[in-house]
C-alpha cells in the first residue's frame, strides 16, 4: 500500500492510517508495532515512521518505549469511565454553547447527518456509521468558541473513538441511539435550548460508556476462557 497525495503532511498521513488500525483493532491493545513491517506495508521511511508513532503517542493510542519499540496502549474500564466522564462534560459545554451561539447556516452539516446514519444504521453498518460521526465532529468545534477547549477535545478523540467502537461492535443498537441523539440534540440547539442539549450529551454519554464497560468485561471474561 502507498499512501496517496493529501495536504496533511506524510507522518499525519501514516499516524491516521495507523489509528484507524488501532480504533478497528486490527492492532490490537498490547501488540507491539512492528516497524520494518509497516514502513514495508505503507512504502515510507522508518524516520515517517517513527515520527507518526510520536503523533500517536501524544493522541494515547501508543507507548513508545525507548529502545524497546512502541506498544499499541492497552484498555481498561477505569481508563474508559475516567476518559467518558472527562471528554462528555467538555461535549456537553460544547453543545450549550451551540445552543446559545449558533448563526445561520452553522447547523445545516449537522442535519445532513441524519439521513446519512439513519441508512447506516438501516445497512448495519458500524464501520461508515461510526466514520460519519467523527467526521462531522471538528466542524461542530467552532461552537466551542476557545481554542483551548476545541485543542482539548481534539487531543482525546482518537481514544474515545477506539473506545466508542468497542461499543458499536458489542451492541449495533448503540448506532440507532446516536441517530435519535443527534435529532434530539439538533432540536434543542435550534431551540436554543442550551440546559437540554447539554444534558442530552451527559445522559448520551453515560449510556455509551456502560456499554464500552460491558465490551471491556466481556473481553476480559473471553480472555480468561482461552
Amino acid at each position: 500500500m502507498t499512501l496517496t497525495f493529501s495536504t496533511a503532511s506524510l507522518s499525519e498521513q501514516i499516524s491516521t492510517h495507523l489509528a484507524q488500525q488501532i480504533i478497528t483493532g486490527h492492532l490490537a491493545p498490547e501488540e507491539k508495532i512492528n516497524e520494518a513491517y509497516w514502513s514495508r506495508q505503507l512504502n515510507v521511511s522508518t524516520n515517517s515512521l517513527r515520527e507518526a508513532l510520536k503523533i500517536l503517542e501524544s493522541k494515547h493510542l501508543v507507548e513508545i518505549k525507548p529502545r524497546r519499540g512502541t506498544w499499541v496502549c492497552g484498555v481498561s474500564q477505569d481508563q474508559a469511565e475516567q476518559l467518558y466522564d472527562f471528554l462528555f462534560m467538555l461535549f456537553a459545554e460544547l453543545a450549550a454553547r451551540a445552543a446559545v451561539h449558533w448563526q445561520a447556516n452553522e447547523l445545516e452539516e449537522l442535519a445532513v447527518i441524519l439521513p446519512e446514519l439513519a441508512d447506516c444504521y438501516a445497512k448495519n453498518d458500524i464501520a461508515r456509521g461510526h466514520q460519519i460521526v467523527f467526521e462531522t465532529l471538528p466542524n461542530m468545534l467552532k461552537f466551542a468558541r476557545n481554542d483551548y477547549l476545541a485543542k482539548t477535545i481534539v487531543d482525546f478523540v482518537p481514544l474515545l473513538q477506539r473506545y466508542s467502537y468497542l461499543a458499536l461492535v458489542e451492541e449495533t443498537s448503540e448506532l440507532h441511539v446516536t441517530v435519535t441523539t443527534f435529532q434530539n440534540l439538533l432540536s434543542s440547539v435550534m431551540e436554543r435550548n442550551s440546559q437540554q442539549a447539554s444534558e442530552i450529551i451527559l445522559q448520551y454519554g453515560k449510556s455509551q460508556c456502560q456499554v464500552v464497560l460491558r465490551a471491556l468485561e466481556k473481553r476480559e471474561l473471553n480472555k480468561k476462557e482461552e
